[in-house]
């Protein structure tokens, strides 16, 4: 991305936020809760290693195993994982209706502004383009989270401190195998975010073809423009078509190349780990 769209994207995401302004303290809230949710996953994946090796194993070798101990350790796991659901259940729950208030806060401010546009704008786009950004875009911007993100990060930090207190060699490892995975998946990723910004711009040509030509097919009849018409929505529908399927193909390549690279990753660590064990 060159320095200018760098700046753009700045301005789009600080005007996003700006939608937030009224929403701040729930906001607040989702990020403590997010903040929990992944403290209490990463908590409780590390939890099981220790009530596995002071718990469990030393029952294993007594006559007359007392599991008292073993009960209360199970009573604080069950706690945590209680408490890493509910901050989900709560902040999903929460960032819904933060959702759809920003939603309709930006339909308002682009119909307000709509009235303020000269005739020139309505003479120079179609029809389909503008109700394509009430609909098609208004809903590509839903998708985007902003907790999710911070969910993830607060997480991938979570995990990487886990990983250094339990082996900080196999950590070394699975930092730089996830820096390659990462590598790979921009790239996926690149190549996809491209084919959908056309793919977006191919919906709003489709939509306004398709709204012109239903309010002037009175028109085309007329004239006998038929055979043009429909020559001129193949073209714009196949322009759809090769966007829409290239943005899909690369973004479905991003889930299995994760989740081999993920695999293999394991595979590794196994290894490694084995090895390390074996060494003492």
């Amino acid at each position: 991305m060159n320095k200018h769209g760098a700046q753009n994207t700045g301005k789009t995401i600080k005007r996003i936020l700006s939608y937030m302004k009224k929403y701040k303290f729930r906001f607040i809230f989702v990020l403590i809760c997010i903040l929990l949710s992944a403290v209490a996953n990463v908590a409780g994946s590390m939890f099981i290693g220790t009530l596995i090796d002071d718990y469990i194993t030393p029952l294993l070798g007594s006559t007359n195993p007392v599991f008292t101990g073993l009960l209360k350790a199970i009573c604080v796991m069950g706690i945590v994982y209680a408490v890493g659901i509910l901050a989900t259940l709560f902040y999903n729950r929460t960032m819904v209706s933060i959702a759809q208030g920003v939603l309709k806060k930006i339909r308002d401010d682009m119909f307000t502004h709509m009235q303020k546009l000269p005739i020139k704008y309505f003479d120079t786009h179609t029809h389909g383009d503008i109700m394509s950004y009430y609909t098609n875009d208004t809903d590509t911007l839903r998708q985007m989270s902003i907790p999710q993100m911070f969910s993830s990060a607060v997480t991938i930090i979570s995990v990487v401190v886990a990983m250094f207190i339990s082996n900080v060699y196999l950590a070394i490892f699975v930092l730089v195998f996830a820096t390659c995975m990462m590598f790979v998946i921009k790239k996926i990723a690149g190549a996809s975010g491209r084919f959908f910004v056309k793919q977006q711009q191919s919906i709003g040509k489709v939509n306004g073809y398709i709204e012109e030509m239903i309010n002037g097919q009175k028109v085309v009849k007329v004239f006998c423009h038929e055979e043009e018409a429909i020559e001129q929505f193949d073209k714009l529908n196949d322009q759809l078509f090769e966007s829409a399927d290239k943005a899909n193909r690369y973004s479905n390549l991003g889930g299995p190349a994760n989740t081999q690279l993920g695999n293999l990753s394991y595979v590794f660590c196994a290894m490694i780990g084995g090895a390390l064990a074996l060494s003492g």
